[in-house]
């Protein structure tokens, strides 16, 4: 290394000395505004980058999220308000109903019970007016048909004997007797359940069955002689013996009918589909 003269070296410590006292003192605020360089970074250390990081998300204050949980806590409140006010309105129609189906059935046991009472009247039109009352319960309630099924058919057996004598026969069946085969021809025999149209050895002589739903009944030994049949549904009946003389049956449903030893003489069979029917030993 060269060495300094001892003459520069005072010359240098000179001018040291006289900047300094020349020079001004800087004040507080310049010291602060002045921007100090950073110190370089040691060998090795890892320096962050000079953009700033995003600042964090604010919170949302305690008192909207205690808001929020009453407004959720409200609605769910009233939803099930709602659904126990429709609860409650079900069950009121329902037990509505189930009175009235009480009510209904209640009615039509009294009006049974007055009809079955009036069939057995001693005057004629008491009697019809039980026999209509009769059909009309099996129009209007199809679970009490079997009964009135039944009691009409009684009605009929006890009621249309065969006379004796023959002086005693007439030409055609009593007005009540009518109106009760009327209202049996005339029911919907799908409500039947187990009850069966039973007229053994009945008198229905002259009697106006056109288009009658007499599927699958008695008829053994009925006296049927110059009754009017036409259309009428006679399949599977039974009809052992039956007197049909001088009977219209054209276009008459006698398929799988029994009507072994029948007497048929006269009678009108026009287009009846007789399949399957017997006919053993009946008279033609």
């Amino acid at each position: 290394m060269a060495t300094i003269p001892p003459r520069r070296q005072r010359t240098a410590r000179l001018q040291r000395v006289a900047r300094q006292r020349t020079a001004v003192p800087r004040s507080a605020a310049d010291r602060e505004s002045t921007p100090v360089a950073p110190a370089a970074p040691e060998p090795g250390i890892a320096v962050p980058s000079s953009t700033a990081a995003a600042p964090p998300a604010p919170e949302v204050p305690a008192q909207a999220n205690r808001w929020s949980h009453i407004n959720q806590a409200a609605n769910t409140i009233a939803a099930l308000g709602t659904l126990v006010v429709i609860l409650l309105a079900w069950q009121s129609l329902k037990q509505v109903d189930n009175e009235h189906a009480l009510t209904r059935e209640g009615q039509v046991t009294d009006r049974y019970n007055d009809a079955v009472s009036n069939i057995g009247d001693d005057s004629l039109e008491v009697r019809l007016g039980g026999i209509y009352a009769l059909q009309r319960i099996m129009q209007d309630s199809s679970r009490d048909q079997p009964a009135v099924v039944h009691v009409l058919c009684t009605y009929i057996r006890n009621h249309a004997k065969k006379p004796k004598q023959s002086k005693d026969a007439s030409k055609e069946p009593a007005s009540d007797i009518q109106a009760a085969l009327s209202a049996i021809g005339s029911r919907n025999p799908e409500h039947d359940g187990t009850a069966r149209v039973d007229l053994r050895d009945t008198y229905l002589r002259g009697a106006r069955l056109r288009g009658a739903e007499l599927g699958d009944a008695d008829l053994t030994g009925a006296d049927l002689l110059d009754t009017e049949l036409d259309g009428a549904n006679l399949r599977n009946a039974a009809m052992e013996g039956v007197d049909l003389r001088r009977a219209s049956a054209d276009g008459a449903d006698l398929r799988d009918a029994s009507m072994r030893n029948a007497d048929l003489r006269s009678a009108s069979l026009t287009g009846a589909s007789l399949d399957r029917a017997d006919l053993a030993g009946a008279k033609r």
